[in-house]
């Protein structure tokens, strides 16, 4: 298994472009290299931090990621990592986000890099799984890249699925002023860079050695939402058939500071939290309680976010699976519909 990065991050454009320039982009895109380059799962050999000559032109940034998804093999990652302006322009046959690069012009959107070109590049790696890390205003609208009805998902249909990761989930504006919260050079990060990066270097007390799909998002959500500093926007995560529990990066926090393996879950909250970092984590111990799975699916069911609701109808689906019997089912069926009649 082999890792390979690409990391994207012009931060400089031409005084007469109508784009400001931010040193938090640079310094974000330095900051990923470096701290990719410390993980064990990843090193210095695995990641490319595209310099300013690449990212100046749509064409150096794709020869880029073309090199590095031609290296991947069916059980390599693939991580594409863009730090910097992103546009939407509904005027557009097949609407889609562009991407700024270094020689872009604010209302000039063909020297703007389209981003169904790098989901092209991408969805045609042979990595087993491919995911997509956006720090970009219009990144929450990335999903939304045309009709392709023969390419099924975000980035194409694979064995482990893909993961697209964007700075913004509700509103379409991403900010790139630093984080006063953050220590040292994360704060000179943009806020949602700066405090994923913060995961990445310091770790989390889960017991976990690894920080998987599912821990890396509550994790980065949780730091924002806590910030003392300012009220940030929630990040997304919209995952296509990758899993909850697929490990990305090091856990880099002190094994004797995290906290101890959980026992088995007893209440349907505790069940949701556990399920929410790892969907597939303990979930062949729940399906043996009809009862109990009805009452988690209900309460996921009832959250308003994506994510829950996205979980409740994977559980769903292996419960109807799961309880052939008639009576387990009902007993299953009477607790999700309870919640939802309500």
């Amino acid at each position: 298994m082999a890792f390979r990065a690409v990391v994207i991050g012009p931060g400089r454009y031409a005084p007469d472009s109508g784009i400001d320039s931010h040193p938090s982009i640079g310094a974000s895109a330095r900051m990923y290299g470096e701290v990719l380059a410390a993980d064990g799962m990843w090193g210095p050999d695995s990641c490319r931090v595209l310099g300013e000559e690449d990212v100046q032109t749509t064409g150096g940034v794709m020869k880029a990621l073309k090199e590095a998804a031609d290296e991947t093999g069916p059980n390599d990652i693939l991580l594409v990592v863009y730090v910097g302006h992103g546009q939407y322009w509904s005027d557009l046959p097949g609407a889609q986000v562009h991407f700024s690069v270094g020689s872009s012009h604010q209302d000039k959107p063909w020297t703007w890099l389209s981003s169904w070109y790098v989901y092209r590049v991408m969805r045609k790696a042979k990595a087993r799984l491919k995911v997509l890390i956006a720090d970009c205003c219009y990144s929450n609208l990335l999903p939304q890249l045309g009709e392709e009805p023969l390419l099924p998902g975000v980035l194409g249909e694979l064995d482990e699925g893909t993961c697209v990761f964007t700075a913004v989930k509700n509103l379409n504006f991403a900010s790139a002023d630093g984080c006063s919260s953050l220590p040292g050079d994360l704060a000179q990060c943009t806020p949602f860079s700066g405090h994923l990066l913060r995961i990445l270097q310091n770790g989390t007390k889960d017991y976990n050695h690894q920080l998987t799909i599912g821990l890396l998002r509550e994790a980065v959500k949780r730091e924002m939402e806590r910030c003392p500093a300012a009220r940030h926007q929630v990040p997304r995560m919209s995952l296509n058939d990758a899993r909850d529990g697929t490990p990305l990066f090091t856990n880099r926090m002190e094994p004797t500071r995290r906290d101890l393996a959980p026992q088995l879950p007893v209440a349907p909250e505790e069940w949701v939290r556990t399920l929410m970092l790892d969907r597939d984590d303990r979930l062949e111990e729940l399906l043996k309680d009809a009862g109990k799975t009805g009452d988690v699916v209900a309460l996921l069911s009832a959250q308003p976010d994506e994510a829950s609701r996205h979980l409740a109808s994977y559980i769903d689906d292996r419960a109807n699976t799961a309880f052939t019997d008639p009576v387990a089912f009902a007993r299953y069926w009477n607790q999700v519909d309870k919640v939802l009649r309500v």
